[in-house]
C-alpha cells in the first residue's frame, strides 16, 4: 500500500507539494507544544467549563462572560473541545489538540476555498503563506475561544466573493457563519455590512430557497442564544445595545480612528513581515503597496472592481464599528480582515510567477525566505513565558505529593505575584482531587510566587514557598470539614 501511495505521488506531483506544506504547517504548530503551551485565566475557565458539562451534568448554554457586562460568549468552543479532553484523560492537552487539528483543518481550507475561487496554484500559495507566516502560526498555537476566528474568516471570505459572483447557494453557509458570530467574537459581526453590498453588486436577486437557507444556516448555532434569551427576559439583548451606546472610558473621535487604523495597519504588517521590523514610515509604504496592488490585480482580471469594492466595505465596515463605539480595542479584533491581505498577497504572488521565469525564480526565493525565517524564529528565537502548561502542572504536583506525604488533609493556598497572574492552577488541583481552601492560620499553607525567589523550589518562572508553620492535625482536620473553596470560589467569567 505505501509503495502505492509513493507511485500515485509520483504521478500527482502536486499532491506532493500540498503534502509537504500540511507537514511544515504541523510541525510548526506542534513544535514543543506542551514546553509553550499557555495556560492562565482563558484556560481555567475552559478547563471550568468541560469539568460543568461533564462531571456536573450541567448542559450550558453560554460560555464565558465577556468584557462588556452582561454579555456572554457562545458555547461552541467550548463543546468542540470536549472530546479531547475525553482522549487525554480530562487533562488541558485536549484543548491544544483540538486547536491543532482545527489549524489543520484551517490550512486544508485555505486551499479549497483560493483554489475554487481562483485556481489550484493560487490555492497552494495561499496554503503556504498561511502554513508559514508565524503569526499565524502562533495564532493557530493560542488556545482560547477565539480560535475559530481564521477558519471563519476563510469561509466568510469564501461566501462574500461567491455573492459578487451571484451564487446565491452559498448563502446558508452564509447564515451558519453568521450565527457563529456570537460563538466567537463580536468583531466579526460588522463584516456582514459587505454583504448586502455584494448582493446588489451582483445584479441578481437571491431565490426563495436560497434565502431561506440563509436563516436555517443561522438557526441552528444560534439555538443557544436564543434558548438563553427567552429564559433570561433579553439580558445579553438589552446589554449589548446599553454597552454600545455606554462610555468605557475609551478614547473617541479622531483619537480613537487614529487608534483603529493604527493597530489594523500594524497586524497587516506583522502578519506579511512577522518577525523582521521596520518604521512606521516603512509599515505605512508597505501597506499602501499592498493595497495599490488591487488595481494590478483588476488589469491582470483576477479581481474584478466590484470585488475590490466589497472586500473594502467589510474594512470600512471593521473600521466604523471601533471608531464608533467607546469599548476599548485589542490587535486580535482585527484578526478576521488579515485573510483579504493574504488573499492580495497570495495573488500578487501567482501574478509574478506566472509573469516570466525571472519571476518564477523570484517567487521560490520569496517563498525559501519566508520559510526559513519563519521556521528559524520559532525555532530559535521566540520565547514564550517559562509559567505556562507545563510549568503550572509541576507545580500542582509538587505541591499535592508533598501534601499527602505529610499527611495534610487539605491545604491553604496563596500568591505572590502581580495581579492577574495567580491563575492556571485552580483546574489542575481538581484533577488531583485536592481539597485546596484560602489562606488560614489553621491550615498549612503553601504560597505559589511568581517569579520564584531564592531557595525556593522552582518550575521555571514559578516558585513555591512549603508550609512555614504546620497546626496540629485536629486543628486541620476542623478547618478542612468545610466546603472545598477550590470548588466552590467564584472564577471570574465564569456563571454557573
Amino acid at each position: 500500500m505505501l509503495t502505492n501511495g509513493i507511485t500515485y505521488l509520483k504521478k500527482h506531483p502536486h499532491l506532493l507539494i500540498l503534502l509537504l506544506i500540511l507537514l511544515v504547517g504541523f510541525f510548526l504548530r506542534t513544535y514543543k507544544l506542551l514546553d509553550r503551551f499557555e495556560f492562565a485565566h482563558d484556560g481555567d475557565l475552559y478547563s471550568w467549563f468541560v469539568k460543568d458539562v461533564v462531571v456536573d451534568h450541567h448542559l450550558r448554554l453560554i460560555g464565558q462572560l465577556t468584557s462588556a457586562p452582561g454579555i456572554f460568549i457562545g458555547p461552541a468552543f467550548y463543546y468542540l473541545i470536549i472530546p479531547f479532553f475525553f482522549l487525554a484523560n480530562m487533562d488541558p492537552l485536549g484543548a491544544a489538540l483540538f486547536i491543532t487539528i482545527l489549524g489543520m483543518l484551517t490550512l486544508a481550507s485555505y486551499y479549497y476555498v483560493f483554489s475554487r475561487l481562483f485556481n489550484k496554484t493560487v490555492g497552494t500559495i495561499a496554503m503556504f503563506l498561511d502554513a508559514t507566516l508565524i503569526t499565524q502560526v502562533l495564532f493557530d498555537r493560542w488556545v482560547v475561544n477565539t480560535a475559530l476566528t481564521n477558519i471563519w474568516s476563510v469561509w466568510f471570505f469564501y461566501a462574500i466573493l461567491m455573492l459578487t459572483r451571484s451564487q446565491y447557494k452559498i448563502l446558508p453557509l452564509l447564515g451558519f457563519l453568521a450565527g457563529l458570530v456570537w460563538h466567537i467574537h463580536i468583531a466579526l459581526a460588522p463584516a456582514f455590512l459587505a454583504v448586502p453590498v455584494a448582493i446588489w453588486l451582483s445584479g441578481k436577486h437571491p431565490d426563495r430557497k436560497s434565502v431561506i437557507g440563509f436563516f436555517v444556516g443561522l438557526a441552528i448555532p444560534s439555538i443557544p442564544f436564543l434558548l438563553f434569551e427567552l429564559r433570561h427576559d433579553f439580558s445579553q439583548t438589552l446589554s449589548l445595545v446599553s454597552n454600545f451606546g455606554a462610555s468605557h472610558g475609551s478614547s473617541t473621535g479622531f483619537e480613537k480612528l487614529s487608534m483603529v487604523l493604527q493597530m489594523m495597519l500594524g497586524n497587516q504588517f506583522v502578519l506579511l513581515f512577522a518577525p523582521w521590523k521596520i518604521s512606521l514610515v516603512g509599515q505605512l509604504a508597505t501597506i499602501v503597496s499592498i493595497s495599490l496592488s488591487a488595481f494590478i490585480l483588476i488589469k491582470k482580471k483576477i479581481l474584478s472592481a466590484r470585488t475590490i469594492l466589497v472586500l473594502s466595505v467589510w474594512v470600512l465596515g471593521i473600521i466604523l464599528f471601533y471608531t464608533l463605539t467607546s469599548s476599548p480595542i485589542s490587535e486580535y479584533y482585527f484578526k478576521n480582515i488579515e485573510i483579504i491581505t493574504l488573499a492580495f498577497a497570495s495573488l500578487v504572488l501567482y501574478v509574478l510567477y506566472k509573469s516570466s521565469q525571472l519571476g518564477k525564480i523570484i517567487t521560490f526565493a520569496i517563498i525559501i525566505i519566508i520559510l526559513v525565517t519563519n521556521s528559524l524564529f520559532l525555532i530559535r528565537d521566540y520565547r514564550p513565558s517559562d509559567k505556562g502548561y507545563a510549568q503550572k502542572k509541576k507545580v500542582v504536583d509538587f505541591i499535592t505529593e508533598d501534601a499527602r506525604k505529610n499527611g495534610f488533609p487539605c491545604i491553604g493556598l496563596s500568591y505572590m505575584t502581580h495581579p492577574g497572574q495567580d491563575v492556571g492552577f485552580r483546574y489542575f488541583f481538581w484533577l488531583k482531587n485536592m481539597h485546596v481552601n484560602k489562606p488560614n492560620k489553621d491550615l498549612p499553607i503553601y504560597t505559589i510566587t511568581i517569579p520564584y525567589g531564592p531557595s525556593q523550589p522552582r518550575f521555571g518562572l514559578i516558585g513555591v514557598i512549603t508550609p512555614q508553620n504546620i497546626p496540629d492535625q485536629e486543628t486541620m482536620l476542623t478547618a478542612c470539614s468545610g466546603e472545598n473553596d477550590n470548588l466552590t470560589y467564584p472564577m471570574f467569567g465564569f456563571t454557573k
